[in-house]
């Protein structure tokens, strides 16, 4: 059975524009669903041992211990911000006073 659908007092172009801004309504939603938002960026190691002011001995130490994820791209060890970031604040450090 075919439902019916009677329209009654609107015009051709107005029904043309209500699609029309539903359909790009819609494409904008999924668009902004499958664009990832890069709120981070790759850093070297030696930005991240002066952010964190730690040597590179123990960035590399804390990378084996997996405190900080890192991520081989050729030769190049890089970290990404966000990851820093979140360690950092996951981890509880002693205050040595």
């Amino acid at each position: 059975m075919n439902p019916i659908l009677i329209l009654q007092g609107v015009t051709l172009d107005n029904l043309l524009a209500q699609i029309e801004s539903i359909v790009e309504k819609k494409l904008n939603e999924k668009i902004a669903q499958l664009t990832p938002s890069k709120k981070w960026h790759y850093m070297s190691r030696n930005e991240v041992a002066k952010l964190l002011k730690i040597s590179l001995p123990t960035l590399h130490d804390w990378t084996k211990q997996g405190i900080v994820i890192s991520y081989r791209i050729g030769s190049r060890i890089l970290f990404r911000s966000d990851e820093i970031d979140q360690s950092v604040t996951q981890r509880k450090f002693k205050k040595y006073f």
